[in-house]
């Protein structure tokens, strides 16, 4: 997506001499954003993949505005500069704006602080049109004990426009049945210690699953994973894991909501996320530890592999990560209400009483309201602080 902007003028300033300043102005935003900001037509927009800034110049032009702001869409981008009264035009515009129920934002300050907001704008709304081409497969119905993660698919694709489809489990087992010994992607990972029947029973999901994904056009899945035990003595812990390294987007037990959370989280970041579980909280130090089996490699700096937690069976990561700021995230059901906070992996930790991979993590929120407002038992962490990042997308989406 690329940024552009319409100018406007008054014609009382249109026969002084006020170009040169502006562009000034307007080259020290593009050495921030680190592009041009080429001048537009309502038509370009028409085309697509273009972020429209209406570029208030001068003072006078309000009813110049309130004639074209139509051929545009919302929100409505006023970029304004200390010079030839262009802020209070652009805030007389804004209320217009406002008092017509329409997004509206008044771009203004050090040209450092447009180039940051016009990123964050931007991502968000290249977030919002990636979304909308998920297809994500629910393989096998969510685990029995998530009744409070139930999901509403019409209201996700309302909201999000994300496409969700359910498929029997039947079909996962053929299409892991079907991998032959010589398409077990064996060299996926590196040689190790760990037992290479086992490894490979899990290599064999892993590609088994790829190949449902490859022939439904999904791009997503999430798997009841526990299933798989019965099937084959085996889980789907590294299968995933090694999925969400190849940037499809697999998330455990069929939580739909946790699945959006991950995808919205991954488009909106481009990092690596970590599907987890809150294993124990200290209120005093306001520390949580988050644990799972699942993480995806390429976040982790180093790892290990060891058997399931719960069933001691199958492939499961013990990964490493960097310690450093990070942001926990969660969607509802139905695509509403979240919730945000950054914070900081203090640690990573090997208790021999929880899921593999361990972050000992110091909350920026007080737990108390984690414990209060977070939803359900799934969260989703990720690398770096994106709350205002994740704030701005909710606000255009209301």
């Amino acid at each position: 997506m690329k940024i552009g902007y319409y100018p406007l003028v008054s014609s009382i300033m249109e026969n002084q001499n006020i170009e040169p300043s502006l562009q000034a102005f307007l080259a020290a935003i593009e050495e921030h954003l680190g592009e041009k900001l080429q001048i537009i037509t309502p038509g370009d927009v028409k085309k697509g993949d273009t972020l429209p800034v209406i570029m208030i110049k001068s003072g006078g032009v309000e009813e110049k505005f309130k004639r074209i702001y139509q051929q545009f869409p919302p929100p409505y981008l006023l970029l304004t500069s200390c010079m030839y009264n262009s802020l209070p035009a652009a805030l007389e515009i804004k209320a217009y704006l406002q008092n017509r129920g329409e997004k509206t934002e008044v771009l203004h300050g050090s040209a450092s602080y447009i180039a940051r907001r016009l990123k964050t704008i931007k991502k968000a709304l290249e977030t919002k049109k990636a979304c909308r081409q998920y297809r994500i497969g629910v393989l096998g119905e969510p685990s029995d004990w998530l009744i409070g993660s139930k999901a509403d698919y019409n209201a996700i694709r309302k909201n999000l426009g994300m496409k969700i489809y359910d498929i029997p489990l039947e079909e996962v087992i053929r299409h892991i049945d079907q991998v032959k010994n010589e398409d077990i992607p064996v060299n996926r990972i590196p040689a190790c210690s760990f037992n290479q029947d086992t490894l490979n029973q899990s290599l064999r999901i892993y590609q088994g699953l790829k190949n449902l994904m490859v022939e439904y056009k999904f791009n997503a899945i999430t798997l009841r994973c526990f299933e798989l035990i019965d099937f084959y003595q085996s889980t789907g812990c590294l299968a995933l894991s090694l999925l969400n390294e190849d940037g499809l987007m697999a998330g455990c037990e069929g939580d739909v909501p946790a699945l959006v959370s991950m995808i919205l989280l991954h488009e909106i970041t481009g990092d690596p996320v970590f599907l987890v579980n809150p294993a124990c909280i200290d209120e005093e130090k306001n520390e949580i530890i988050f644990a799972h089996c699942t993480i995806p490699l390429n976040m982790c700096e180093s790892y290990k592999l060891k058997s399931h937690f719960e069933s001691h069976l199958g492939v499961a990561v013990c990964g490493k990560v960097k310690e450093g700021p990070m942001t926990i995230f969660k969607l509802d059901g139905k695509a509403e209400n979240y919730f945000i906070s950054e914070g900081e992996i203090l640690a990573n930790l090997e208790s021999p009483d929880m899921c593999r991979t361990q972050l000992k993590v110091l909350l920026k929120r007080p737990v108390s309201e984690f414990l209060e407002k977070s939803i359900a038992n799934h969260q989703l962490i990720c690398k770096g602080q994106h709350s205002a990042l994740l704030e701005q997308f909710f606000s255009y989406q209301a």
